[in-house]
């Protein structure tokens, strides 16, 4: 039976957050449009039993698929090619959906053939705050919601924002078409899951609905600054399979415009990397031999590519030093006495954006 939308729920060791996360989805005015597919990763707690327990209740709705581990890519890659939905969205088994903004979503998908679809995101913080995020520039959102546009003309604003895996949505068959697959045995591929997309979709559309509630509260999520630093060399080999795509996929061939916003897109990608290494990372476990080696890999790749020179100034905006200007100069990270100066001011300044622009 054909379904609107096929949600992808990779799950390890969650047995304590998946019944959120499924009865979020599990609801009168979806059941009839809506697949979940819940994705065990090896888990060794109680989770194949809850997702199974679903699958019973919701036959028609709920599937589940047993593996062994194989860590995020390998969930996605399990699950794509059984996916009845039209469209096709993915759902960490620590977070939720809105219900009502589900509904409406689902609603959404009976008229459009977009390739892309955007949604808003609530971000939930470990101090139990919580963020909407929308797509918009310095606070203005700048298009119609549920208006079909070419993507290229949304990639000419040069905001990417919401290229966040919370946020999006793509048509099933259009990744089937490009053979999509991530990254397998490691974390951080989410990252694929917004990029590869980008050389084959065409158009695009925005929804004013909050759908994903994003959990950020949970220890050890792979997101806190902490964890990826001690992941870095997991975002290393994600973002190098990102650099390889580009390499074997006629980059010159795309548009203009689509070159232009990718070559600024993987440069925040290398800017990322290089974050973690100089800021973000414990002083005590840098490693100055390995951080030479990858910046001489990454400014190859910036001269191959055309993406310029990788600059790391702070968040804040106040405190104009770049980090690797520093580093190329001295061998060695800024003085500890600057970092947690830095670290001070990047949070006032955080604070003060999201009561400005959100």
């Amino acid at each position: 039976m054909s379904k609107l939308l096929s949600i992808i729920i990779p799950t390890y060791n969650m047995e304590a957050l998946l019944p959120r996360c499924l009865d979020s989805l599990l609801v009168d005015g979806a059941l009839e449009q809506l697949e979940a597919i819940v994705v065990n990763d090896g888990s060794r707690d109680g989770s194949l039993a809850i997702a199974n327990s679903y699958k019973e209740r919701f036959p028609d709705t709920v599937t589940v698929i047993d593996k062994p581990n194989g860590n995020y890519g390998s969930t996605i890659n399990t699950a794509l090619p059984v996916a009845k939905g039209k469209y096709v969205k993915i759902l960490d088994s620590d977070d939720y959906f809105n219900s009502d903004g589900l509904i409406c979503f689902i609603a959404e998908l009976q008229s459009t053939d977009a390739d892309m679809l955007v949604t808003h995101f609530t971000v939930m913080n470990a101090d139990g705050k919580t963020e909407l995020s929308k797509y918009n520039v310095y606070g203005k959102e700048p298009y119609t919601y549920g208006k079909l546009y070419e993507l290229d003309n949304v990639l000419n604003d040069g905001y990417i924002r919401f290229f966040l895996m919370h946020g999006l949505a793509y048509r099933t068959e259009l990744l089937r078409q490009m053979n999509y697959r991530q990254t397998e045995g490691v974390s951080y591929t989410d990252l694929e899951w917004v990029t590869y997309p980008l050389f084959v979709a065409r158009s695009i559309v925005f929804f004013n609905i909050n759908l994903y509630q994003y959990n950020l509260a949970r220890e050890g999520q792979t997101m806190d600054p902490q964890v990826m630093a001690r992941n870095i060399g997991q975002l290393e080999k994600v973002t190098e399979r990102l650099i390889q795509f580009t390499e074997n996929h006629h980059f010159d061939d795309l548009s203009s415009i689509r070159q232009r916003f990718l070559r600024q897109y993987y440069l925040n990608r290398l800017r990322l990397v290089c974050k973690c290494h100089l800021l973000d990372m414990p002083r005590e476990n840098f490693d100055a031999t390995h951080f030479s080696e990858l910046d001489a890999r990454y400014q190859q790749v910036c001269q191959s590519l055309g993406l310029g020179t990788i600059r790391l100034y702070p968040d804040n905006k106040i405190l104009h030093f770049d980090a690797m200007a520093y580093w190329h100069h001295h061998h060695h990270r800024w003085p500890s006495w600057f970092e947690r100066f830095n670290s001070l001011c990047n949070r006032v300044m955080k604070k003060m954006y999201v009561r400005i622009f959100r």
